[in-house]
């Protein structure tokens, strides 16, 4: 299993990211796509650099296509973080991690879903800075297939193994 993570400036560059793989037949059961997220006046809204975009979470013409293209949409407190919004393959395993994020951190949650240790300080702070993470996690081939199109697509700003 490898994982390999690409990085977005908008939550609207990483939901049109995976339909790219979409488009190209890749499994979307193998992508997740995590940003931060903030509740106010009881909706949920995604974080982003632009705050003049927010949105709430599941509400919009994005929202429908991660719906669609992925397993699911979830929202975790993470105890000096705050709200992760996740939508996708991993957004099951976080449920199994939260009794661990209490005492961990995002941190320990980017270690256990395969990012290597020197990756994880990084994307944690562009996380803090309200960018998303596209994720592909998978076969070694499968992931070297999602790097390809995610390079040839181009739209991120970093990407990370």
């Amino acid at each position: 299993m490898k994982t390999h993570v690409a990085i977005y400036d908008s939550h609207e560059k990483a939901i049109n990211a995976t339909k790219v793989l979409n488009s190209k037949n890749f499994p979307m059961e193998h992508v997740s796509i995590l940003g931060k997220a903030e509740i106010t006046d009881d909706h949920i809204h995604i974080k982003q650099l632009d705050t003049t975009k927010n949105a709430p979470a599941l509400i919009g013409s994005g929202a429908g296509v991660v719906i669609g293209l992925l397993t699911g949409i979830g929202i975790f407190t993470i105890p000096g973080f705050g709200f992760l919004y996740g939508a996708g393959a991993l957004v099951g395993a976080f449920g199994g991690f939260e009794v661990g994020l209490v005492t961990g951190g995002i941190a320990t949650l980017l270690a256990t879903i395969g990012i290597k240790k020197d990756s994880v300080v990084k994307l944690h702070e562009h996380l803090n800075e309200g960018k998303f993470l596209v994720v592909v996690k998978g076969p070694l081939k499968e992931v070297e297939k999602a790097e390809h199109i995610l390079h040839t697509e181009g739209t991120h700003l970093e990407m990370l193994d």
